[in-house]
């Protein structure tokens, strides 16, 4: 056992050192190579990131020459305007070191005035043959002496290069730029142009002087690099460079033949892992040691007492188990020692129930013995039940094929008749449906024969009558009047009314054995007559009563047990404006709304009817004055929710209400009484109510006006020009001005599919595009802000040649001040772009306003337009 135990723990103990050391030597690999990799991510990710910094640097000031290249100054040729011109720049942007002109044949001068030529400079050729912006490789500045690179852009006219402007950019802007990159404290960043020559390093002795090409110093993967970088590649390697070594991440810069590398030296990734190995071992070492010692206490020793102990119990099997006992501080050692002696003495307890049962055994195959001899008889006499039992069957089959031939007779007739044929039983079940029924119901038969039938077909409403009436009828012996159209209920939950014939059914005792019913179904008819009842009481636009049932309550409410009777009467306000300007469609839904509004603020009892086409009228029983002006209150207050709500259509009621007395008064008196109540209100709100539409409608004209944003605002500054040129009086031009803002308010009355449709309109949508100058017309007649001006509108889209709509006016007929707006909005939409085509520009727009001009425009005012707004495109260049 003791060579057992010294085994075992160095087994353990080599496992674990190897176990860990294994571990260790695998954790350093891959440390070392999530190290390696995560650098050549972090290089290569900061070089492509540098590089397309550079590249935007680049790009931004190649720009900004082209910028200047396409400013018409620059255009025009006027030497001493450009270098004034240059000469500012120069001190605007302080990247820039001088800027200066070229020809065509590489004559230059700069911002100074210096003359010079760059005919002979790669830059020079490159922008003249492909007519591109470009930036040189560094130069020595012919001002300063410094290294530049210039930004060269060509100046173009008629699509032909007639020179360049370039700019002087002072390499040591890029220089910051580049030598800023940096991974930690140790990588360095530089760009090599395509000869090889340093063009940016941290080491400013290498700037301009040291050429990667001709260093013979360098290893094969260093020149293999170099070579790549040149090229244009994007890589990442490790080289050895003047006894160095050292990773390289290269790629090239855009938009130039320059390539940008960064690079860190391998001794970064190998620093990081320096202690790495000793701390594995020093811990290997240590836990070696813990787990030798608590394997010795606490697992060897307790198992070989509990083999000691084990093999004295086997020995000795048949002896009292108290009588061996383990004592051990292991406490997993000392359960499986009692588990052990609980064991034993369960098998001992085995052995005694096995002697026992023999003698229980032997009783038992004596008892089953006498039970077979019982079974034996009782087969005997079920053999002879089962002859006396076959008897009684062929009896029973030959009295129900006679039933079946009777009932298949019976079940013929019935099959065949196109109405609902039922029979149930006397305790209500359904025990004969004909297939009409099943179809007309939806159920199968299985579904409901044998079912109580007032449970499946008789709506819960009227369950308990049908029932009543049911035993009444069983219990008289004859069939009571009850109602001949009791509905049905089908499958789908669906109520067919039907019109019934039922009779009862006698056995041969004349005891009641059921009740045969046969009905009609007269569903379609009942709901015709339901729905002409409806109609002939209800508006067919608002559900509410209508006219007839309102004269009809007139006459029932003039008796005194109705007294007090209230009577509230409202009108819609502005209706027929809407009607006129959006249409009946817009009027029908606003009458919806109004209806759905004023029904919510009465009670069940209470009648809402529409009396007229604007009008409702409600009859409110048993009302006092307070009760009435209350609910005359909540209709206003409900109209002031709707109009927080929906700000962009407000809705204007005028209401008016009375009461009669408690004594009988005539009702149409109280009713006369609330309509002039109303429409005394009505007088007083009715220039309000148009004006706040009318504003709706400016502000839904805003909304909608998304394709022109800016229009009403450019046409204001053009026809205010023209105006003033033309001398016309300031509150001609206020006119104007205001004519100018909403001479297209008629635009809300026109379908957002024409208004907002990208291409070009039909003829039948032009023609309703056109309504507009009388929408807007109409809508500016009923606001007093834009009267002055409601004459304009209709007539904006007047030609002077007679051709324009909506009249057709020609020449002087037509207000001067639409034949301003005519120009000046023909003029602003030929230069601004539309969802179906590009912007004109001012030339090409002017060019069509003259082919115009005498046919659809004033020949008189077009010259004078195109004079204002040339001169002002001149100003603004």
């Amino acid at each position: 056992m003791k060579k057992f135990k010294i085994n075992l723990t160095s087994l353990i103990i080599a496992a674990l050192i190897f176990g860990l050391g294994g571990l260790s030597f695998i954790a350093y690999i891959k440390t070392r190579d999530v190290l390696n990799t995560n650098l050549e991510k972090q290089i290569s990710s900061l070089t492509l990131s540098s590089s397309a910094e550079v590249g935007l640097w680049l790009l931004a000031h190649k720009k900004e020459m082209e910028v200047r290249a396409s400013t018409p100054l620059v255009e025009s040729g006027d030497k001493n305007a450009i270098i004034l011109y240059l000469s500012k720049e120069t001190r605007r942007n302080k990247d820039f070191e001088q800027f200066f002109i070229a020809d065509n044949l590489g004559d230059a001068f700069t911002d100074s005035g210096q003359i010079g030529s760059v005919a002979n400079l790669d830059y020079f050729k490159t922008v003249m043959a492909t007519g591109m912006s470009v930036i040189s490789d560094p130069l020595i500045s012919g001002r300063g002496g410094n290294q530049v690179i210039v930004a060269a852009a060509p100046i173009m006219k008629d699509n032909k290069v007639i020179g360049l402007i370039g700019g002087n950019i002072n390499l040591e802007e890029l220089v910051k730029i580049v030598t800023s990159k940096k991974v930690g404290e140790i990588g360095n960043a530089f760009i090599v142009q395509q000869d090889g020559l340093i063009i940016t390093h941290p080491d400013q002795k290498l700037i301009m002087t040291y050429n990667l090409l001709k260093d013979d110093n360098g290893s094969p993967n260093f020149r293999d690099a170099v070579q790549k970088m040149i090229q244009g590649e994007t890589g990442f390697t490790k080289y050895s460079f003047q006894g160095k070594n050292e990773y390289i991440a290269y790629v090239p810069v855009p938009g130039v033949e320059w390539s940008m590398g960064v690079t860190v030296p391998v001794a970064y990734v190998a620093n990081q892992l320096r202690y790495l190995p000793i701390s594995f071992i020093v811990t290997t070492v240590f836990f070696g040691s813990i787990l030798a010692y608590f394997l010795s206490r606490w697992l060897v020793s307790p198992l070989t007492d509990l083999e000691k102990f084990v093999t004295e119990l086997n020995d000795n099997l048949q002896k009292k188990v108290d009588d061996y006992q383990l004592n051990s501080p292991v406490i997993e050692v000392k359960s499986l020692a009692t588990n052990f002696r609980k064991m034993v003495a369960a098998l001992q307890e085995t052995f005694e129930e096995l002697e026992s049962s023999k003698g229980n055994l032997k009783d038992e195959i004596f008892e089953r013995a006498m039970i077979q001899v019982d079974l034996e008889r009782s087969y005997e006499e079920l053999g002879a039940s089962e002859e006396e039992l076959r008897g009684n069957y062929e009896k029973l089959q030959s009295q129900e094929k006679l039933l079946r031939e009777s009932e298949r007779r019976f079940r013929s007739l019935l099959e065949n008749v196109q109405l609902i044929t039922e029979i149930i039983d006397r305790d209500g079940r359904l025990i004969f449906i004909n297939d009409f029924a099943l179809e007309l119901t939806g159920y199968k038969k299985e579904e409901v024969l044998g079912q109580s039938y007032v449970e499946i077909f008789i709506p819960d409403d009227i369950k308990e009558n049908v029932t009543n009436w049911f035993r009444e009828s069983l219990s008289n012996k004859t069939i009571i009047i009850y109602d001949l159209d009791t509905p049905i209920r089908t499958k789908n939950g669906e109520i067919r009314f039907v019109n019934w014939n039922h009779t009862l059914l006698f056995d041969s005792e004349d005891n009641v054995s059921g009740v045969a019913s046969i009905g009609e179904d007269i569903t379609e008819r009942k709901q015709f007559q339901e729905r002409l009842k409806h109609m002939s009481f209800h508006d067919s636009l608002t559900g509410l009563y209508n006219r007839t049932y309102f004269e009809e309550e007139l006459r029932l409410f003039d008796e005194d047990v109705y007294a007090p009777v209230g009577m509230i009467v409202c009108d819609v306000d502005g209706l027929k404006l809407v009607n006129d300007i959006l249409g009946h469609s817009t009027g029908d839904e606003l009458i919806t709304i109004t209806a759905g509004i004023i029904k919510k603020c009465f009670r069940e009892e209470d009648k809402v009817c529409r009396i007229g086409g604007d009008e409702f009228a409600i009859i409110l029983p048993k009302s006092e004055l307070s009760l009435v002006n209350h609910a005359s209150h909540r209709v206003r207050k409900a109209v002031e929710r709707y109009n927080l709500e929906n700000e962009e259509f407000p809705l204007s009621l005028s209401v008016g209400f009375a009461v009669s007395g408690k004594r009988k008064d005539n009702i149409r008196n109280v009713f006369k009484e609330a309509d002039n109540n109303m429409y005394q209100e009505k007088l007083h709100r009715s220039k309000s109510s148009r004006s706040a539409i009318v504003k709706s409608l400016m502000k839904a004209l805003e909304a909608r006006d998304f394709i022109t944003e800016g229009h009403a605002e450019r046409l204001q500054d053009l026809v205010i020009s023209l105006g003033v040129v033309l001398g016309l009086a300031d509150p001609v031009l206020a006119n104007l001005r205001l004519f100018a803002q909403f001479h297209d308010i008629g635009k809300v009355g026109i379908p957002d599919r024409i208004l907002f449709k990208p291409g070009r309109l039909t003829d039948k949508e032009f023609k309703e595009m056109k309504r507009h100058c009388e929408i807007g017309h109409r809508i500016a007649k009923s606001a007093p802000d834009l009267q002055s001006i409601a004459d304009y509108i209709l007539k904006h889209h007047e030609w002077w040649n007679g051709e324009g709509y909506p009249q057709g006016l020609k020449e002087e007929s037509i207000p001067l001040e639409c034949r301003i707006l005519a120009i000046a909005d023909a003029y602003d939409a030929m230069t601004s772009d539309r969802p179906y085509r590009k912007a004109m520009s001012p030339k090409q727009a002017f060019a069509e306003l003259n082919k115009n001009s005498g046919s659809q425009f004033d020949p008189k005012l077009v010259p004078i337009f195109i004079e204002v707004n040339n001169s002002d495109q001149l100003s603004i260049h």
